[in-house]
């Protein structure tokens, strides 16, 4: 059976979205838990405790993010008007009052997330990505209230420019 590029890109990304799912989990655990104590505790069940859950599953209402987001200084900020509801389109409405307040503190846009790649699950490695970026800028934002940061650091090192051979200075 022959794989497509397409296969081969979405198992990849799929590959490094269960690798960091455990990170972000617990930064969204060690930044909220504080500030909302019983935030977690109603996505368990008898059978599951939320760390089991998918991160996908766990964000899918957009309740953790406008809660996150809520945490953050900016003026507006979109996710204070988040509902809590089981309405796919007020849920999906959530996600996107996070996605703008990410727009707002100036998250690149290549690191920012669809709705439907969160709430239909289509790409959830660009969701980490978009939490592992937040995760930098708000940490510059406010660092006592997002003492931690995610995934691998932004180098602020300029790159060596190697010297024109001389038969090109001119």
């Amino acid at each position: 059976m022959s794989k497509n590029l397409d296969d081969d890109l979405t198992e990849s990304r799929l590959s490094r979205y269960n690798k960091l799912q455990p990170d972000v989990k617990e930064y969204l655990y060690n930044i909220l838990s504080s500030h909302y104590p019983n935030l977690f505790s109603k996505y368990s069940t008898t059978t599951k405790s939320y760390n089991q859950l998918d991160l996908i599953e766990l964000l899918k209402d957009g309740e953790i993010l406008c809660k996150l987001g809520q945490l953050v200084p900016s003026t507006p900020n979109p996710t204070t008007r988040f509902k809590s509801s089981s309405m796919p389109f007020i849920q999906m409405e959530n996600i996107n009052y996070f996605i703008q307040l990410c727009a707002l503190i100036n998250l690149p846009q290549d690191e920012i997330f669809q709705t439907i790649d969160l709430f239909e699950g289509s790409d959830p490695y660009q969701v980490c990505i978009n939490l592992m970026s937040f995760s930098r800028v708000v940490h510059n934002l406010d660092p006592n209230v997002f003492g931690e940061v995610i995934g691998p650091k932004k180098v602020r090192v300029k790159p060596v420019v190697p010297n024109k051979p001389r038969n090109l200075k001119g």
